[in-house]
């Protein structure tokens, strides 16, 4: 046999080993979650500053993304993340404070994104306002005049009697996303392209209230420290009443 002929047929069982660890890695169905004490030591062994004495619950968004919030040593409620990759449980972020954020769990569909969040029981908030906020614009692009209306959307969730909870993003919010996206990349396609970022001209935010019905500043509470969130998982940004319109 030739060295060209030899090399020819490494080069394609190469190629084929690598195809069949990929799909190896890939299509294994998830194993079996952590029990609560095994993810209690993952979390403080990863980052030890959560502290973490109870998991509260398991949530899976599906079957290889899964939202864990707990209970630390000093009885502060946050949150951790779990992703089902390399053929094992990840952690992929964690936090000890509880405010709302967002969790995309595919890139670039917007219907899988979840809101959640983890709020202490003593804290005064009874009701939680999620907004879905793009603020009017005007610009001219060759010539040519475009004025963008504004959008803002509200969910309201009233706090059940667990300090955690989850929510998809209302169906309309995801098909508003998907076609401003789909709009703005066939417009200015030269400018937008592939990279196009709807975060820059839509954005999520969120207000709190207490039983009276009256808005709540920043609870100290809610805000913590952590690391990860290369998942797609994002800050909500807490609005103030002033920045939302009213209808008369």
């Amino acid at each position: 046999m030739s060295k060209k002929k030899l090399l020819v047929i490494i080069s394609v069982l190469a190629i084929l080993l690598v195809i069949s660890l990929i799909y190896w890695i890939t299509s294994t169905n998830p194993g079996s979650f952590p029990h609560k004490q095994e993810l209690i030591k993952e979390i403080n062994h990863i980052f030890p500053q959560a502290n973490v004495k109870e998991i509260q619950d398991t949530i899976a968004l599906d079957e290889k993304h899964v939202f864990v919030p707990f209970i630390s040593e000093e009885n502060k409620y946050g949150v951790s993340h779990w992703v089902w990759k390399k053929r094992e449980w990840e952690l992929a972020s964690v936090n000890t404070g509880g405010e709302p954020h967002s969790w995309r769990i595919e890139d670039g569909d917007y219907s899988t994104t979840h809101l959640v969040w983890n709020i202490a029981p003593e804290t005064p908030i009874e009701k939680l306002k999620f907004y879905l906020i793009k603020d009017r614009s005007f610009h001219i692009t060759e010539g040519i005049d475009y004025y963008d209306p504004g959008v803002q959307l509200e969910e309201i969730v009233e706090l059940s009697e667990t300090s955690y909870g989850v929510i998809p993003l209302p169906d309309r919010w995801s098909s508003i996303l998907a076609s401003y996206t789909k709009l703005e990349t066939a417009r200015q396609p030269d400018v937008f392209s592939n990279s196009f970022n709807i975060e820059y001209y839509m954005y999520f935010g969120w207000m709190a209230y207490d039983h009276f019905g009256k808005v709540l500043p920043p609870v100290n509470s809610l805000y913590g420290s952590g690391f990860g969130g290369d998942e797609h998982i994002e800050h909500i940004r807490l609005l103030d009443e002033l920045e939302i319109e009213t209808v008369e």
